[in-house]
Formats: C-alpha cells, sequence, structure tokens
C-alpha cells in the first residue's frame, strides 16, 4: 500500500487591501500549526477591475511594467511572514477574472482564504461578488477573514453550556422530517 504524502497548500487571494493580509496572515497561521504551504494570489483584471474585490488592474500602457503589482504582492507577503517566519509562502500573479482565478488555482488546494471587506454602502452585506463566486464555485472549503487582529494561539475561546450539541427547536424539527437525524 503506498501513501500520497503532498504539501498540504492554503491558497489567499490577496489584493494588497488591510482584509487580505489579514487572510494572508490567517493562512499563515494556519500553515505553521499544520505544516502546509501558502500560494499568495493576486488576480488582474483588465476590464472588470471596477466591480471585483481582490482585483488589481493590469497596467493601461503596452510598456508598462507589473512591477507596481509585484510590490502590492510582496508588501503583503512581507507584513503577514513577519509574525510566522517558518511559513512557506509563494505567490503569483495571474490575469484574468479575480473569481475565476482564485478558483482555479484552488481547484487542487486544502483550502482557500479570502479577506471580506464590507461591500458597497451597506456594511451588513455578507460578501462581494467574487467571494460569492468562490464559496459557490469552490471545491475545498472557503475561509473568509475580517481584518481584525488575530486572537493569540494560547487563548481558549469558552463555550456557553448550552452551545455544545444544541439545534435549534426549528432545525431539529426539520432534520426529524427530513429522516437525516436517523
Amino acid at each position: 500500500m503506498t501513501t500520497e504524502s503532498r504539501v498540504r497548500r492554503i491558497v489567499v487571494g490577496v489584493d494588497g487591501s488591510a482584509e487580505s493580509v489579514a487572510a494572508l496572515r490567517w493562512a499563515c497561521r494556519e500553515a505553521s500549526l499544520s505544516a502546509a504551504e501558502v500560494l499568495a494570489v493576486l488576480a488582474l483584471e483588465s476590464s472588470c477591475h471596477q466591480i471585483a474585490s481582490y482585483a488589481v488592474p493590469v497596467p493601461r500602457h503596452p510598456r508598462g511594467s507589473w512591477g507596481g503589482v509585484r510590490d502590492v504582492l510582496r508588501r503583503a507577503v512581507g507584513e503577514a511572514v513577519s509574525e510566522f517566519p517558518g511559513v512557506r509562502v509563494r505567490t503569483d500573479i495571474a490575469e484574468g477574472l479575480a473569481a475565476r482565478v482564485l478558483l482555479d488555482h484552488a481547484s487542487d488546494a486544502d483550502m482557500l482564504v479570502l479577506g471580506r471587506t464590507p461591500y458597497g454602502p451597506d456594511p451588513r452585506r455578507a460578501a462581494g461578488p467574487v467571494t460569492r463566486a468562490c464559496l459557490r464555485a469552490s471545491v475545498c472549503p472557503v475561509v473568509i477573514i475580517g481584518s481584525g487582529p488575530l486572537q493569540p494561539l494560547t487563548e481558549e475561546v469558552p463555550l456557553a453550556p448550552q452551545a455544545a450539541g444544541h439545534v435549534p427547536p426549528l432545525w431539529q424539527r426539520d432534520l426529524e422530517g427530513s429522516g437525516a437525524a436517523r
């Protein structure tokens, strides 16, 4: 019997925003706990960059340099890995629709991590179009991270006494009726 020993991989959408850097920091922390590598992906969109997060516009000049885009990615990675120096972080800059680029990179990943940016004038709106597309179509788990500070690794989060195993009565009724409770 042979066992496949592949490196676990966490893909992160990076655009230089505080939320994407927080997502990258979270992914680095997760990678440090699970011996995974992180792939930081920056998507360049030429036509739809106005409406999609995780996208930096492609340079308008035909002879334009991607140096500015590389700097955005380099700064984000530098900021995130400074807290987790033992984590291996690879980077990739890819041209295309942000959701498609992220989904393609995450097709064989263990996890896709995205930063949650308040979308538009309504801060209660859960996610922008790229995040929604990734949540709908990803073949791996998707983790959405806000821009708040990371909690220390040693801090335990107490559970409310009734939270463990608690199922709201409405859900319980739905489960019993569906046959899933058996």
